[in-house]
């Protein structure tokens, strides 16, 4: 699955460190850049662009779209709307995994301390690399270019392998931590994996660290702190190891954006919706294996809805019965409404009618019966919250707080559709009389959620009519009026 050359691999937006520990800052006032952040806000933002005819050279954008540039002084600047000659860098990834970042058209490096940046080096000293800090959402799924494979859980769970052409079910998303200036590849199960290809309940030292290196639009994944090994898939079942001391096509990966995956079981029926009988679907599966799940991608212009099976297949409306069969979302009929009705769904077919359930177990769209679905995100058994002010972190105390540059790791335990939230601290989240969030109950108080566009979820309390959201200084409240920025949170 080429999914079109990897069109869904995700723009890389990251934050530059300095030896002195500041971010590179991009001021709004003259578009002047200075190494002055303290943590990774939204100034502190770059994207990463490749020249478009497969040119070596890469752009570094600001956050207000503005290209980083050097003349042939070394004076740096960053206020170019489109990237010239003077805006094109080459990345070299040292043995640590620091990144030197060299002007293409004059061979200098670039680097220095708070406002005194220039692009004059000839060689590489600690003041001129840095380090690369993610800012994009950290659960992904991971791609390997050679093999077409996505990267999963082994059916054991002790290793990852590479096999599956397409990224199906909750043992594909990786999370990625940023630690010790470095990164550990999360797994489904929470556990961490190392260099010599094994899990490991906790991220047990530099053996579970990497460094990202860039090549062309791909990225390579170095554990370079203890034996420079590049990450690679090993054997017939590819197994992720360190294995190689340097990057071929083989170590080469891209991070794919992980869409929400879903099982979707009749009240009526008790059973999960299913493609194992054919093309029609069905609600006739006791259990929810890869036939019972669902990716749902949602059009972020018109908020359409689309389902895609396991097979790379759409649902679509044939007649009065749904089908599994379609090509793409280009066809008029493979667009569904979702209402969201707490614990369940409802499903509007394109024809303007609700799906229900024949008693054979077929999915129709014939009238204004419609059918409950309980509804259940599979693939977030782990969960990463970044909302309007930043990502979602908890502190021993419980006290949960929505405006941090790092993130911390939730996890998500469904029943019946709704879902408690555990917090790190192994507490769940809790909304008290104040209507704020904390993550200190005992027991798991149903939370609701509702999934929207651009991989954004909306949270409120099963008992309670407010949506979940944080102001500026990070206080997490249930008192959201209605699904706006303030109350939508990444995932």
């Amino acid at each position: 699955q080429t999914m079109s050359e990897l069109s869904e691999a995700l723009q890389f937006t990251f934050g530059l460190i300095n030896a002195d520990n500041k971010y590179l800052t991009a001021e709004t006032f003259g578009f002047s850049i200075a190494a002055s952040g303290a943590s990774l806000k939204k100034k502190q933002t770059w994207s990463l662009e490749q020249e478009p005819n497969g040119g070596t050279d890469v752009y570094f954008r600001s956050c207000l779209g503005r290209y980083l540039g050097t003349d042939k002084n070394g004076k740096v600047t960053c206020d170019t709307e489109k990237p010239e000659k003077e805006n094109g860098f080459q990345v070299e990834a040292t043995t640590d995994g620091r990144w030197a970042i060299k002007s293409s058209a004059y061979g200098r490096y670039f680097g220095g301390k708070s406002d005194n940046l220039e692009c004059f080096a000839q060689t590489i000293s600690k003041q001129y690399l840095w380090t690369i800090h993610l800012a994009m959402h950290p659960q992904v799924n991971v791609y390997n270019i050679r093999r077409k494979c996505y990267a999963h859980l082994s059916g054991a769970g002790d290793e990852v392998h590479m096999t599956k052409r397409t990224p199906w079910g909750e043992d594909t998303l990786i999370t990625l931590v940023f630690k010790n200036n470095g990164y550990a590849l999360l797994t489904s199960n929470n556990c961490y994996l190392a260099s010599d290809g094994t899990l490991h309940q906790t991220c047990k030292g530099e053996d579970t660290i990497y460094t990202i290196e860039f090549y062309s639009g791909k990225i390579a994944f170095n554990f370079n702190k203890i034996s420079n090994r590049y990450l690679s898939p090993v054997g017939p079942k590819g197994q992720l190891q360190g294995r190689k001391d340097s990057p071929g096509k083989d170590e080469h990966f891209a991070l794919i954006d992980s869409h929400p995956q879903i099982t979707l079981c009749s009240k009526t029926k008790g059973r999960f919706v299913s493609g194992k009988q054919g093309l029609q679907l069905s609600a006739n599966q006791m259990e929810a294996e890869e036939m019972e799940t669902f990716q749902m991608e949602i059009d972020p212009e018109t908020e359409k809805v689309f389902f895609r099976n396991d097979k790379d297949k759409y649902w679509r409306l044939d007649g009065q019965g749904i089908m599994a069969d379609a090509a793409d979302t280009a066809q008029p009929t493979s667009h569904f409404s979702v209402e969201w009705h707490g614990r369940f769904i409802r499903l509007v077919a394109s024809n303007g009618k609700y799906v229900s359930i024949k008693q054979s177990g077929h999915l129709v769209a014939t009238g204004n019966e419609a059918e409950d679905f309980t509804f259940r995100l599979t693939n977030r058994a782990i969960i990463v919250f970044r909302g309007e002010h930043g990502f979602v972190g908890c502190k021993a105390d419980g006290k949960l707080e929505g405006n941090k540059a790092m993130y911390d790791i939730f996890q998500m335990e469904e029943n019946d559709g709704a879902y408690g939230i555990k917090g790190p601290n192994g507490k769940y989240w809790t909304v008290g009389d104040d209507k704020k969030v904390t993550a200190n109950g005992t027991a798991p108080q149903p939370f609701i959620i509702q999934l929207c566009k651009n991989s954004k979820i909306a949270l409120k309390p099963e008992n309670g009519d407010g949506y979940v959201t944080s102001d500026h200084v990070g206080i997490m409240t249930a008192n959201g009026a209605g699904i706006n920025k303030k109350t939508l949170f990444e995932y």
